[in-house]
């Protein structure tokens, strides 16, 4: 994969070059219409038959970033496609085109587009909605505003109008003026007569055929020719527009809506004016609880309770009542033993973070530090995804994104995450300014968006964000019990990404006072050992591979070098670096090596367990160098000497030498197996101290904490260890 990717980056980069050497020149010769329409309508077959065939595999290449067009879309002055050049952002200019073909998916939206000359041309926009048809997208008939279009050379040799902002363009209305006389519809005078009330009517029908986008624009255009003397119907206006808004996930928007249509000093006999409020409370607590604002979401539901029982509302009062408690606790029921059997894989929960802050970090822009003191096991901080992007979402089709700006591969959802975080930070703008706070690998601060009713939002940053924020999410869930064993597990596949907005503050480091782990797409925090307050919460981003050659460049993707007292003595200059990793490697293999099992099934043979003791002592011979003093973490005899501990307790023949391979198990900051561990050494001090040995009492009630540390709860503990 890593040669493969090297070779697709450096064709990419070699197109590149090439498509720049025709900057400024101008495309010879054109595409006709009839061909265009042609090329699309093979491709939307061609799509169409591997949809329903074989896995799709689907390449997308992030060229050279540029800003997304602030500019307003009236001070831009007209441009035409016989004028557009080659390799060039036609700055201060604005593109008016009719959609003329039928739009298809490919990597983008692709379709063709012709202006008042009759010239055509091939659109691509990228990084839209993948809720939304292509059909929806771009409506073959629409005039589409172009703002400061970018005017591309394509890899096949051909020329492409590219928009990779989706701000960057707008379907405009019918009779806007900004669309010249000769591409206005016939209908034109027709339209302009429309009463509010005609196109209320018409955004009603488009709801009842499910068309929200539809809808809202009709809406929108009606909320324009009421009049301030009609202030009621502007009320139904905004109370249906807050509903079609819902529909296609704009809640910011849905909400102001839902506000503005509720009527004031209403009085009680007043049914129909009750009736019409308990409505708009409702919508505006539904949007609220969309966007996490459980608070706001529980008085909008009060409120409609208030004027008007219904047991619709009364189940959203105590679903956002449920959130607010888990918000202000962190006792939340999913964790109970009836949840054992399988989860959703987007849970309907809140997040605990009041016991976080975001404050500068020394060395480091910034991190996430601890407001109260907190000791081992205790949860830190329990919080929901911002975005996912999950394996089973599309379980036909692989995305993979190649950053030309970044020179960095993301694969699976990892990719596909990009467009749906585009897709919910167009759709709801003020959620943007928190994403777009993240770290993004410059040196400067971030800065929130304009604060416009629409901002623009930079594709390539959002990009940038992703590849240093993401987290994969993992969740190992327990061994259901025999009662559960037939309830499917809905949790999701390994292949799963998702952004968590404060979790992102979290520094590294190999020896973190934090663990992360995931239920579904929530993100479990817990203490690894005892923190102060004002502490800084760390995590270890990733655990550096002793056995590897390239160990000091472990965490190059983040931008950083770790200095931890391991990673410093594992890359100390006066180190016979490359025996240790010679050493460390054979351990490794044969710890792994199938061949030489170590399970309830199969005993190790003596010869084994002798060429695996020998192994050891070599790794701890080659740990004898400057920089590993005593305390210092041993990454590398953590495997060999684990394998060990099962060989001789399945063995049963020295329990005391167990005892002295799981602490060496632990010292070695084994921790991906320190629960075995813990629970195989509360076992062997019992054995060779009896049952009331106090060390082993202690082992045991350290093993459960350290469980519930990876595992997020203690969920599945005694099942898996009998207790």
């Amino acid at each position: 994969m890593a040669e493969d990717y090297v070779k697709l980056l450096k064709q990419q980069e070699a197109l590149l070059a090439t498509a720049k050497k025709r900057q400024g020149q101008l495309p010879q010769p054109r595409t006709t219409r009839r061909e265009l329409e042609q090329e699309y309508e093979r491709t939307g077959l061609s799509d169409l038959r591997a949809r329903n065939g074989n896995h799709l595999v689907k390449q997308t290449f992030i060229g050279e970033a540029y800003k997304p067009s602030i500019a307003d879309i009236n001070d831009l002055k007209p441009i035409h496609l016989r004028e557009l050049r080659l390799e060039t952002h036609h700055l201060g200019r604005i593109l008016i085109v009719p959609i003329s073909c039928n739009a298809v998916r490919i990597t983008a939206v692709q379709t063709g587009i012709e202006d008042e000359h009759d010239r055509v041309e091939r659109l691509a926009v990228c990084n839209t909605d993948l809720g939304i048809s292509p059909s929806q997208t771009l409506p073959r008939g629409s005039v589409l505003a172009i703002k400061e279009p970018y005017y591309k050379a394509t890899s096949d040799g051909g020329v492409i109008v590219r928009v990779d902002h989706p701000s960057d363009f707008l379907i405009l209305n019918e009779y806007d003026p900004i669309i010249p006389l000769s591409l206005r519809p016939r209908v034109q005078a027709v339209e302009e007569e429309r009463s509010a009330e005609e196109v209320k009517k018409e955004g009603n029908v488009a709801v009842g055929l499910k068309q929200y986008r539809k809808a809202t624009r009709l809406y929108t255009v009606a909320i324009a020719l009421c009049g301030d003397d009609d202030a009621m119907l502007g009320r139904a206006l905004h109370r249906n527009r807050a509903l079609s808004n819902h529909y296609i996930g704009h809640y910011e928007a849905a909400h102001a809506d839902a506000i503005a249509a509720i009527i004031p000093d209403v009085q009680a006999d007043d049914t129909k004016s009750v009736e019409l409020n308990t409505k708009a409370h409702l919508r505006a607590g539904r949007a609220s609880y969309e966007l996490g604002h459980f608070e706001d979401a529980a008085r909008m539901f009060t409120e409609a309770i208030r004027t008007h029982t219904d047991n619709d509302v009364n189940i959203e009062l105590a679903r956002a009542l449920d959130r607010l408690r888990e918000a202000k606790t962190g006792l939340f029921s999913f964790l109970s033993d009836r949840f054992l059997g399988g989860l959703p894989p987007r849970l309907d929960c809140a997040s605990i973070v009041k016991n976080t802050e975001v404050r500068a970090s020394l060395g480091r822009r910034k991190g996430l530090f601890a407001v109260k003191s907190f000791s081992a096991g205790d949860l830190i901080l329990c919080e929901k995804a911002f975005c996912s992007s999950l394996g089973s979402d599309d379980n036909q089709m692989t995305n993979i994104t190649i950053n030309l700006n970044t020179k960095r591969m993301s694969v699976g959802t990892h990719a596909s995450l990009h467009t749906k975080l585009v897709t919910q930070l167009q759709r709801n703008p003020k959620q943007a300014s928190a994403y777009l706070e993240l770290y993004d690998g410059t040196k400067s601060s971030s800065t929130p968006p304009a604060t416009t009713a629409n901002p623009p939002i930079d594709v390539f940053r959002v990009q940038s964000i992703l590849e240093l924020n993401a987290f994969g999410l993992q969740d190992a869930p327990p061994p259901s019990s025999p009662k559960k064993a037939a309830k499917k597990a809905l949790r999701p596949a390994n292949d799963s990404t998702a952004i968590f907005l404060r979790a992102s503050y979290m520094n590294h480091a190999c020896d973190a006072n934090a663990y992360r782990t995931f239920i579904s797409d929530m993100l479990v925090l817990r203490a690894t050992r005892a923190i102060a307050m004002d502490e800084e919460l760390t995590i270890a981003y990733t655990r550096a591979d002793p056995a590897s050659a390239d160990y000091g460049t472990t965490f190059s993707h983040w931008g950083f070098t770790c200095e931890c007292v391991v990673c410093k003595a594992e890359t100390h200059p006066k180190g016979s670096i490359s025996h240790r990793r010679k050493v460390v490697r054979e351990a490794d293999e044969s710890a792994n090596d199938p061949a030489n099992e170590a399970s309830d099934k199969v005993t190790p043979s003596k010869a084994q367990v002798a060429a695996a003791e020998k192994l050891l002592k070599r790794v701890e011979g080659a740990y004898r160098q400057p920089g590993f003093e005593p305390g210092v973490p041993k990454l590398g005899a953590t495997a060999i000497a684990f394998w060990l501990m099962r060989a001789h307790m399945l063995d049963s023949c020295d329990p005391e030498k167990c005892i002295k391979l799981g602490t060496t198990v632990l010292a070695s900051l084994g921790f991906d197996v320190v629960v075995d561990t813990a629970v195989y050494l509360s076992q062997l001090h019992e054995v060779v101290e009896g049952k009331e040995s106090i060390v082993s009492a202690q082992y045991a009630v350290w093993a459960e904490e350290m469980w519930a540390v990876c595992r997020g709860s203690k969920r599945g503990f005694g099942e898996r260890y009998g207790v």
